[in-house]
């Protein structure tokens, strides 16, 4: 099994790069993305391998073009933007209607914040009522950002501690819900082997919006990993090019164009 995921349901970020924040502009900028993402699914042969991820206030002709051609969807159904997690669906049976492939989930959670974590686990436990009862699969993408706690500790977050606050969420949440697969940031090689130890769920990364080198730098340590199954990389891939378009600097083929190039060269590192 793999899976790799173009990830476009950005929402309160996408408004933070353009001038004009009409809903009409969003819209035309992940039809962009989804047309790179076309260009590399048309001629992929193993097209269950590919899927995308986007919301319905942006991306609802994306979404009934996928489910009309087959194309595996993944559906946000958290709000944008929020620190704490919300349901952008208050009626989550409103689901059932789009019927996604999976079901995703952006969580932050860091151990040491306790209040906060008690709140979201409630929303996790009715997300998990949720699936159970439907069927659907789980993918929960995890942040774990720095608590005030760590602060103190070190200044190098991601190098010392980032990975042990992880591996602590990880047990946690397992206890409160069952997820399909773990969407997370990056690590190396002997801290994949960590997280593995602790879950039997498969596993996809993230690109955070890094650098195309230390993107590449994680695919190429995740891939040596079996519960590992591939990706989703939004950000690294499609923004440098919608800002272009955005400013005028590129042409709309332009754009789609590198956007394809450039989620076909990841598919093509892990696939090597």
């Amino acid at each position: 099994m793999k899976l790799f995921i173009l990830p476009f349901d950005h929402r309160t970020s996408f408004l933070k790069i353009l001038e004009k924040k009409s809903k009409k502009k969003v819209e035309e900028l992940k039809q962009i993305i989804f047309d790179g993402f076309l260009d590399v699914y048309n001629n992929y042969k193993k097209k269950n391998e590919l899927a995308i991820l986007v919301d319905e206030k942006y991306g609802s002709k994306i979404i009934a073009y996928a489910k009309e051609h087959n194309i595996s969807l993944c559906l946000p159904i958290e709000k944008s933007g929020k620190e704490i997690l919300e349901l952008e669906y208050k009626d989550l049976d409103e689901v059932k209607k789009i019927n996604p492939d999976y079901v995703k989930v952006l969580l932050r959670y860091n151990p040491f914040n306790i209040k906060i974590n008690k709140r979201q686990i409630k929303v996790l436990k009715r997300i998990n009522d949720f699936i159970t009862k439907n069927n659907y699969k789980l993918i929960l993408e995890l942040l774990v950002p720095m608590a005030k706690e760590d602060i103190k500790l070190t200044k190098d977050y991601d190098k010392y501690l980032r990975l042990y606050r992880t591996l602590q969420a990880i047990e946690e949440i397992q206890e409160n819900i069952k997820v399909d697969v773990w969407k997370l940031e990056g690590f190396n090689k002997k801290e994949w082997k960590e997280i593995i130890k602790i879950t039997e769920s498969k596993i996809i990364f993230l690109g955070r919006g890094e650098s195309k080198e230390k993107v590449k730098k994680w695919l190429k340590a995740a891939k040596q990993e079996k519960n590992i199954i591939g990706f989703a990389i939004g950000r690294t891939i499609f923004m440098d090019s919608i800002k272009k378009y955005n400013e005028g600097l590129i042409s709309k083929e332009k754009a789609k164009k590198e956007i394809s190039k450039n989620f076909k060269y990841f598919i093509d590192l892990w696939n090597k």
